[in-house]
């Protein structure tokens, strides 16, 4: 989920050549021990189990810019908001980001729904270990330099899917928790660290996640047979810590649109799945005409957990 404008191409790639190669390995998983599965199905951090929206908030905060987002969590207190903040491809190079971005993170961060979540980005395993750790303490240090700017967790982008890079995310997750519990904001809530391999994965990446992206594609993609096989091998437990974000759900006018979001939206939470976030727009850096609906739906399944 890259801060530039995705497009259903090349994220349909993705999706293809990593879930077509996984699936043989999920199989052979998915029939491990009762115990090792038990130990699968804890999270390390203890999360709400009712669903929430992720937010890819890569729209810069000009003043009226994430009005939006304000609107509606405070429009539905009830419902949580994790929303992943991006002022430069990761934190920045400076101590804090702009003006614009220190004045909008105070504000999201007193809304008592909403989780604020730093994006860092690991190249599917390529980027150095030590380098995603230099961003995640970057943002770590953002509540020491201004208090009101506080980060609840960490959302690693483009998460390897091949098992053999296990360790390397559990470092990162370990380096996240370490940080961001040494703030203030984690006596309220602990570190949540979420993976993003946008395609189901091995039930062991679990293991040091809170949540993981199961699917990140174009909406189109969802009734795929790669897919509706990986979803259907996750067990219930692993299903509810995972997340589907879903661009270009789009139908023919705003009706439509609103229609097909909520449509996929409740199939996602049908299976399970306890974080979505579903657009009409072909990327994350412009608000959906369907976001009240979206939102309106979300709200009435959280009321129904």
């Amino acid at each position: 989920m890259a801060a530039t404008t995705a497009t259903a191409s090349n994220v349909a790639s993705r999706l293809l050549q990593h879930q077509q190669q996984q699936q043989q390995q999920q199989q052979q998983s998915l029939s491990t021990t009762s115990a090792l599965q038990h130990l699968l199905q804890t999270p390390s951090t203890p999360l709400p189990d009712r669903p929430f929206i992720l937010v890819p908030l890569y729209i810069y905060p000009t003043p009226e810019a994430w009005e939006p987002l304000y609107r509606a969590a405070d429009q539905h207190p009830t419902l949580d908001f994790y929303v992943v903040v991006n002022p430069g491809n990761g934190p920045g190079e400076g101590a804090l980001p702009d003006a614009n971005y220190i004045a909008a993170l105070a504000r999201l961060t007193a809304l008592r729904n909403v989780w604020v979540i730093g994006y860092v980005h690991c190249s599917y395993g390529q980027r150095p270990a030590e380098d995603v750790v230099r961003d995640i303490e970057g943002y770590a240090r953002w509540e020491a330099e201004a208090e009101k700017d506080k980060v609840h967790g960490i959302f690693v982008d483009e998460t390897p899917s091949s098992t053999e890079f296990v360790e390397y995310m559990a470092v990162l997750s370990r380096a996240a928790k370490t940080a961001l519990n040494r703030n203030e904001a984690a006596s309220q809530h602990p570190a949540i660290v979420i993976y993003n391999p946008g395609v189901v994965v091995d039930p062991i990446f679990y293991r040091a996640a809170d949540y993981v992206v199961a699917f990140e594609n174009a909406a189109s993609q969802w009734t795929h047979p790669a897919v509706c096989g990986g979803m259907a091998r996750l067990p219930r437990a692993l299903l509810r810590r995972s997340i589907v974000i879903a661009h270009s759900s789009w139908g023919h006018g705003a009706r439509k649109d609103a229609e097909a979001v909520t449509h996929l939206s409740k199939k996602a939470a049908e299976m399970g799945c306890m974080g979505h976030f579903i657009t009409s727009r072909d990327g994350y850096t412009q608000w959906c005409g369907a976001w009240d609906d979206f939102v309106a739906e979300m709200a009435r399944w959280a009321a129904m957990e």
